[in-house]
């Protein structure tokens, strides 16, 4: 007589096909654990003297070392996803009005979400280090590099393009969405998250009309630059009128026009691609049917939703 065989299921942390299936999120949750514990070097600790030696070495740790490590254990075929090519000088004015409405359209929503007083905000990085103000070459060329170069770089590798080259396999919206949420969360600031989701949306939507993730790290550095040395004069201005609906009027103004002149200028670019029968480096042949389950099925990860636990801990009690 034969026995019945009992199948034994493994756990899923002894699952490999579980941890590639989430490598994405492993990635993120990492760089949040990161990120947090970075919270413990403070200015106060490390002093004036080596603030931006440490700004950098957090960066390159939190963001960069995990990243490549990623890349190496995916392949060199992956790393070639990755649209590590400048953008045409044709796209110039694409990048110009993105620049604009990111700008309008996260000032709009922060006024929204927190106020008119948001304005008065310094540049902050993480919420751990405060922008200083310096006058002399050598410390505006550190803040340049330790506040706006560096964070768009590594930012963008991670968040634009690991996160984005490895979730297109299951198509564009998923990568979009899940990469926009987890830059979103990056900044641990709750009353920001539409304000970084947004950002991330529109980044996305360059670098997919751009198809050049360089062209997205020059627009998160020109954005940067101007929450540095932009938003005083910013400040001085909604001063100078008074008024917070003439203000908030302008800027819905200025993202309007630059909204269209995006939309236009994205339309000219794919028609270019299909032109010159450039194919998309996603996946367009999914129905819409399996949009949805995709969708829920990378945002709503079990690592996924470990990362939006410690988030909201983070946000609740750091």
């Amino acid at each position: 007589m034969n026995r019945p065989v009992r199948l034994s299921r493994r756990p899923f942390w002894r699952d490999v096909h579980f941890w590639i299936d989430n490598a994405h999120c492993v990635l993120t949750l990492a760089t949040y654990l990161l990120l947090l514990l970075s919270r413990a070097v403070d200015t106060a600790i490390v002093g004036r003297g080596n603030e931006y030696l440490s700004i950098v070495l957090l960066q390159v740790m939190i963001f960069l070392i995990p990243g490549v490590v990623f890349c190496k254990l995916r392949g060199t075929s992956f790393t070639a996803r990755l649209r590590l090519r400048p953008p045409r000088p044709s796209q110039i004015l694409l990048l110009v009005s993105a620049l604009l409405a990111l700008i309008a359209g996260t000032l709009l929503i922060s006024i929204y979400t927190g106020g008119i007083k948001t304005l008065d905000n310094g540049f902050t990085l993480y919420d751990t280090f405060a922008a200083g103000s310096g006058t002399d070459f050598s410390s505006v060329s550190y803040l340049i590099l330790a506040y706006a170069a560096l964070p768009a770089i590594c930012e963008e590798f991670v968040f634009r393009g690991v996160l984005c080259a490895t979730l297109e396999e299951r198509g564009l919206l998923p990568a979009i969405a899940y990469s926009s949420l987890a830059f979103g969360m990056l900044h641990f600031e709750f009353s920001h998250l539409p304000v970084y989701i947004f950002a991330g949306l529109l980044l996305c939507a360059v670098m997919y009309a751009t198809r050049s993730l360089i062209a997205t790290v020059i627009l998160h550095f020109a954005y940067n630059l101007f929450g540095l040395f932009g938003q005083p004069t910013l400040t001085q201005f909604y001063l100078y009128t008074g008024s917070t609906e003439l203000f908030s009027f302008l800027l819905l103004l200025i993202l309007l026009v630059s909204a269209i002149v995006f939309c236009g200028e994205a339309s000219r670019a794919y028609r270019s691609y299909a032109r010159t029968m450039q194919g998309a480096p996603y996946r367009v042949d999914l129905p819409r049917s399996e949009w949805g389950r995709r969708l829920i099925h990378t945002v709503f990860a079990p690592v996924s939703i470990v990362c939006m636990v410690v988030y909201l801990l983070a946000c609740l009690f750091i």
